[in-house]
């Protein structure tokens, strides 16, 4: 829809085809739920209701779609903090319509306040739901802007090995996934043709900005590269509309790529180790035992079943907001210890402050299972069931089981 309103029915087709094979390709990590893949419908409607906004004859309708663009551009920000794509394309392409005198002074005012208020209302009513939802909007807003700040700098003060790793995946992947090649066409249309619409500079300034969020992130994680799924689909959906083969051709590469990708996938194991050690965990524990995951890995907890009284169940936040482990010391000593402690790899690791942590460890827990690599220690004074497999690290099912 949103590509038919820039560049007609044909861009539509074309920029759906291209946006589906990103969207299931396995070479972006969009196969499993993630704030990317949730925020990105909220994004490409909001670049639609933008260019309707900006094309209706109807006051009333354009100023509509205007408030609906700023309600889903504040709902994008809701879910995943950096998909600032909607207010990025809004800006630039009321800014250029103005420019170009496409739109009167009267009607960008009104248009803008049109698109402020709608991101107030939607604002409202998440500060409500936060409210009926046991949490708060200061809290809420902590953890998604402050938190981030933070924990980026301990990310960057601690050299953050694994993220150098990823990426390189990440720009592997975007490479063999054809994001690259996409990207490539549409500059190179940019260098050569010097488009002048309001809305096409609009869209490569939101391509830009999804570029330099992905990179600015720190971790990069290979989903991140959905964030561009959506401009960049449009993009390749108005240019192979206008009949250029190496549009069409980049987005049957796409294609192919993503069928090949789900080929590969089929044939590798499927099964994760956190579940497997989760299930084992599960299978021996008793009601009331509980967890926690040394550091990270809450897919564990989660399919343990059992709760966690160590309140930081992702590594980030622990390396973050408790560095010396304070608050793990404090639980490990005192009479909520949990049942069972998973050490993932060695207490030692992450460059966490983990002496005192491996003495209580060694003092009040016992090794009851080696479990994909996995340590898993039980309280002592407890009897349980050593954990075992059903199944293999990667989920499939041992014949003895």
């Amino acid at each position: 829809w949103t590509a038919r309103a820039i560049g007609g029915v044909q861009a539509g087709r074309w920029a759906a085809i291209c946006a589906a094979a990103l969207c299931i390709s396995p070479l972006l990590g969009s196969y499993a739920i993630n704030g990317e893949l949730l925020a990105a419908p909220f994004v490409v409607l909001g670049l639609g209701c933008v260019v309707v906004s900006l094309r209706s004859e109807a006051p009333r309708q354009a100023f509509a779609y205007a408030a609906t663009a700023g309600a889903l551009a504040l709902g994008a920000l809701a879910i995943k903090q950096n998909f600032a794509d909607v207010a990025v394309f809004g800006v630039v392409a009321l800014v250029g319509a103005l420019w170009r005198r496409d739109v009167t002074a009267r009607r960008f005012v009104g248009l803008a306040e049109a698109g402020l208020g709608g991101a107030v209302l939607a604002l409202l009513a998440l500060v409500v739901w936060t409210w009926t939802h046991g949490t708060s909007p200061v809290g809420v807003f902590d953890a998604t802007y402050p938190f981030r700040i933070h924990a980026g700098r301990v990310m960057a003060a601690s050299g953050n090995q694994p993220a150098a790793l990823r990426l390189h995946h990440l720009l592997v992947f975007a490479l063999i996934s054809g994001v690259v090649l996409l990207g490539s066409i549409v500059m190179a249309d940019l260098v050569r043709r010097r488009r002048r619409c309001a809305v096409w500079w609009a869209l490569l300034a939101t391509l830009v900005f999804g570029v330099a969020s992905v990179m600015v992130g720190g971790n990069y994680w290979r989903h991140y590269l959905i964030q561009l799924i959506g401009p960049m689909s449009v993009a390749i959906g108005v240019l192979a509309a206008q009949r250029r083969p190496a549009a069409r051709l980049a987005v049957t590469y796409v294609v192919v790529a993503a069928v090949l990708a789900w080929v590969h996938l089929f044939s590798a194991p499927t099964g994760n180790i956190g579940t497997t050690i989760g299930s084992a965990v599960s299978r021996s524990a008793h009601p009331g035992d509980t967890i926690v995951t040394a550091w990270g890995h809450a897919n564990v907890d989660q399919v343990s079943g059992l709760r966690s009284p160590y309140v930081h169940l992702w590594s980030l936040p622990t390396k973050t907001l408790d560095p010396k482990l304070e608050g793990l010391d404090a639980v490990l000593r005192g009479p909520d210890a949990p049942t069972y402690v998973i050490a993932w790899n060695h207490l030692r690791s992450w460059g966490l402050h983990t002496t005192l942590i491996q003495r209580i460890v060694a003092e009040r827990y016992r090794p009851v299972a080696q479990l994909c690599g996995r340590t898993i220690y039980l309280l002592d004074g407890v009897d349980r069931p050593a954990p075992r497999l059903t199944t293999t690290c990667r989920g499939t099912r041992l014949a003895a089981s």
